[in-house]
């Protein structure tokens, strides 16, 4: 089914921008079930996920280094001064838009020791510039992501649980997903290099279905292993044993949704249940 036919069936709404869809009533419905069945997703059972701000510090991604690695996916807010000249356009407010939610974590770690593991449920909208138009690839969307903050060895197992963890739920809801070894859009020339080098060594890894008949799949959540990248960037340690490593697991809620319309068609009385909610 095309975008244009969920549209007429009145799950999205067209909005004039390629990559960002108004979604209606049932379409939030069926997010809301979701969001249920990840807080029973982990290994401890969550309240739900603390909601960050569409927007960031521009300073935070540039500390990150995402500024470096993917300007090509990064938006920022610009805007007048008070009592600015409008002929001279607005300028660089020193906001970025939010590629993803758990950027917004690290500086309540940063440039400090933690005694023990540091875990953390969030959420929010998030955009990337993305130049394709296909169903799904969107550039504003909501994430839910978990992320751990420790050691290496732990943080590594924590990445793999949940991958584990993403094939269970989706199991569950009926989604027939593969895992795969994956790399992030690295810009320029080095990008080449970075993503043989996150291949080789096994950082990431996508959960992959299909949201549309003629998709042959798309990364509907991703479990990812940083390293001490952020733990370095961020000036985080870990108790005596030095740089704090981290790891996340990423939920593109959008996404899981279309892939669930696209396992079971638009009547919900069809879809699976995960414990005692309904999706």
């Amino acid at each position: 089914m095309t975008a244009y036919e969920r549209t007429r069936q009145g799950w999205t709404a067209p909005t004039g921008l390629p990559g960002a869809l108004g979604l209606s009533p049932c379409f939030e419905a069926a997010v809301a079930g979701l969001q249920q069945a990840l807080n029973t997703a982990g290994a401890v059972p969550s309240a739900g996920p603390v909601w960050y701000p569409p927007v960031v510090p521009r300073e935070l991604l540039e500390r990150a280094e995402y500024a470096e690695s993917f300007p090509h996916l990064l938006g920022t807010v610009h805007a007048l001064a008070e009592g600015a000249d409008r002929s001279e356009g607005p300028a660089a407010s020193g906001v970025a838009l939010a590629p993803a939610a758990c950027y917004s974590v690290y500086p309540s770690f940063a440039d400090r020791e933690l005694a023990e593991a540091a875990h953390a449920d969030v959420a929010g909208y998030c955009y990337r510039h993305e130049a394709t138009t296909e169903l799904g690839r969107f550039r504003s969307f909501r994430m839910r992501e978990f992320v751990m903050v420790g050691d290496a060895d732990a943080t590594l197992d924590w990445r793999d649980e949940w991958i584990a963890r993403g094939e269970a739920l989706f199991s569950r809801l009926g989604l027939k997903v593969t895992v795969q070894s994956a790399t992030d859009p690295f810009f320029g020339p080095g990008g080449r290099f970075m993503r043989s080098s996150q291949l080789e060594q096994s950082l990431k890894y996508e959960f992959v279905a299909p949201v549309a008949a003629d998709d042959e799949g798309t990364a509907i959540a991703s479990a990812n292993y940083h390293k001490d990248h952020l733990g370095a960037r961020f000036g985080i340690t870990y108790a005596d044993r030095g740089t704090a490593h981290s790891a996340c697991t990423a939920f593109g809620l959008e996404r899981v949704v279309l892939a669930l319309l696209h396992a079971h068609g638009d009547d919900r009385a069809n879809w699976p249940t995960l414990t005692e909610e309904a999706i």
